[in-house]
């Protein structure tokens, strides 16, 4: 439910039914409404009571709050890998290059970006850093939401990715860190030319 709320099947103010969600997850109502207390807590959901569940339309003030302090831990995260990345997670990260490579559908596209940085982010040996990068994601990767087709900051992602698995290789704290936050605004300053250039 998540990974479809993050990934875009549910578009921001979407509601949803607990009902055709049991149905659809072949599973009772309790764990579907247990799940979407959850959801709620991480601000991918609203519940209002007698009301309506929605799925939460993307508000811009949060969204920079979360870049701000995601920009801050997504440096630290590449500087921890430079030192502690393994020869496994190095080649995971190339086996997962040349998928991003080959993907024309974007929605997949998305997916495989989310899984780089999570290979990159527990590649840092500190779970606490990789979990909240994780859920901070979750919340500003709806962003995608807004950019369109053929984005420039798609096509630069596996360019980024190829230099970022170099520098793991030569354990170079400040290139990482660099390459990674350079990463981040990319995506933002992508999503302003979408917003504004309407």
């Amino acid at each position: 439910l998540k990974k479809r709320i993050v990934f875009l099947d549910y578009k921001p103010k979407q509601v949803l039914s607990i009902k055709e969600l049991a149905k659809e997850f072949g599973v009772s109502a309790v764990p579907i409404r247990e799940v979407l207390i959850l959801l709620e807590t991480e601000k991918l959901i609203h519940i209002i009571p007698n009301n309506g569940i929605y799925v939460t339309d993307i508000s811009f003030q949060e969204l920079k709050d979360v870049f701000e302090v995601r920009l801050f831990l997504i440096g630290l995260s590449g500087r921890l890998a430079a030192q502690r990345v393994t020869p496994e997670e190095l080649n995971k990260m190339k086996e997962l290059l040349e998928k991003i490579k080959q993907e024309k559908d974007r929605q997949r596209l998305i997916q495989l970006d989310a899984e780089f940085h999570d290979l990159i982010n527990y590649s840092s040996k500190n779970e606490t850093l990789a979990d909240t990068l994780k859920n901070l994601r979750n919340r500003i990767g709806r962003l995608w939401f807004f950019a369109k087709e053929h984005d420039t900051y798609s096509l630069q992602i596996p360019k980024d990715f190829e230099e970022l698995i170099k520098a793991l290789e030569k354990n170079d704290q400040n290139k990482c860190e660099e390459i990674l936050k350079n990463h981040a605004i990319h995506f933002i300053e992508q999503i302003k030319i979408n917003l504004y250039s309407e």
